[in-house]
């Protein structure tokens, strides 16, 4: 009994409600800190986990999970297509080549990446495809100089569907190291819209009708492999496995490869180190929860001095007081972080439904639309978040349970 003496003497001092009321009313502030600080940083984590996967899965519409390509030509292309689509962690691989292209129409011009891809092979499995708003990538026939561009490059350059526009292309003129510009007239055929300014700039070809882009006699010299995997977290570890294969199948050219977080790089670092920086700042509130909690206890101690004057003379050594003023502020930042984590969750878990009751009672029709953020709880951020507000509140009670423990009680009980 005598060993949870500190508990329940910190628990009574929390729930006192004699004399100094305002102490507990300032661990229910703290408290109430804590609580809004953890809320918040859960609930903010949600909507930017939730944010992050919808610009992954937008930006890997138009950037392959994964490809594989060599410096030179790549004659064995078509056998090392039969050879990977064996590998049951490959949905579908499909070949394309690319070039910076200028795209003219009526002294308009817009740069562009341009993708000479089959279409049938990027129709199994292909997001493109659900992403169109005109016309199929059917429609890119080989030989018909058709072209399907995102639809913010086609209102840049003021295009419709049966519009036709003017590639120019660079190609280098081996004779003496000249540029010379050729210009292709290709007919747009289809449009399409990735809702992300990644990808905004591209646009679609048939592979053999890039070979004469290209400048080259064969496609064999320019194209890569698309390698769409079951898992994207997962396509690294694909590539590499593919790259392997390959090399005792097919040896002879260098395969090289590369997946979405090497290409995408920069991008997702850049919201990683956001979603950092956010969790600091508002990790803030938690903190001044804790500076709360110090203060509180700061004046418990100011009060109890007679009290642990006598709790010093029948015996009770400074760690007794030191746990008893620690367990009084853990207990303050436990219930405060279970109460965030709780509404947190529930918050977040509810966030589309929570927001179509907000916009229907608060904002007008289209004005702004809450309803359509999406959230996505991950364990590890609740987890990082409650620990690190209770090693807050832990470390919060440190000064001041000190500071009660080196109360003498002979100076204490003279004036008493």
């Amino acid at each position: 009994m005598v060993k949870f003496t500190p508990f329940f003497i910190g628990l009574r001092y929390i729930l006192s409600k004699k004399d100094k009321r305002i102490i507990s009313f300032t661990s229910l502030i703290s408290m109430g800190g804590l609580t809004l600080g953890v809320l918040a940083l859960i609930i903010v984590l949600a909507v930017f986990n939730g944010a992050q996967g919808e610009q992954r899965e937008r930006t890997l519409i138009t950037v392959p999970h994964a490809d594989i390509f060599t410096d030179g030509s790549f004659p064995q292309w078509r056998q090392a297509i039969a050879l990977l689509n064996e590998d049951p962690e490959i949905n579908n691989i499909s070949p394309y080549t690319s070039l910076e292209a200028m795209l003219s129409k009526n002294g308009i011009h817009q740069v562009s990446e341009v993708k000479g891809i089959d279409p049938q092979q990027e129709m199994l499995s292909s997001p493109i495809e659900e992403s169109m708003v005109q016309g199929s990538l059917a429609d890119l026939v080989p030989g018909e100089q058709g072209i399907i561009l995102s639809r913010v490059l086609a209102a840049n350059i003021r295009l419709l569907p049966g519009d036709s526009v003017n590639l120019i292309v660079p190609e280098l003129l081996n004779s003496d190291n000249r540029l010379q510009l050729n210009m292709h007239t290709f007919t747009v055929v289809g449009l399409f819209d990735v809702q992300f300014s990644i990808g905004s700039e591209l646009a679609y070809i048939h592979l053999d009708d890039s070979t004469e882009l290209l400048g080259l006699d064969s496609v064999d010299e320019a194209v890569r492999l698309r390698l769409q995997v079951n898992d994207i977290f997962t396509a690294a570890a694909s590539v590499n496995r593919a790259i392997a294969t390959l090399n005792v199948a097919l040896p002879g050219p260098e395969y090289q490869g590369r997946d979405w977080s090497e290409t995408e790089a920069s991008l997702f670092n850049a919201l990683r180190m956001e979603k950092i920086m956010t969790w600091f700042m508002l990790m803030m509130i938690v903190a001044i929860g804790a500076f709360n909690i110090i203060s509180t206890l700061i004046m418990l101690v100011s009060e109890k001095k007679a009290d642990i004057a006598i709790l010093r003379t029948m015996g009770a050594g400074e760690n007794t007081v030191m746990a008893i003023f620690i367990i009084q502020g853990l207990l303050v930042g436990v219930a405060g972080t279970l109460l965030g984590a709780v509404l947190g969750l529930l918050i977040a878990s509810n966030f589309s439904a929570l927001g179509r009751l907000f916009e229907a009672l608060f904002i007008p029709d289209g004005m702004f639309m809450l309803s359509i953020i999406t959230t996505d709880i991950q364990s590890s951020d609740v987890l990082i978040t409650c620990a690190c507000a209770l090693l807050i509140s832990f470390v919060a009670t440190l000064y001041p349970a000190w500071k009660a423990s080196r109360i003498h009680p002979a100076e204490v009980l003279r004036y008493e």
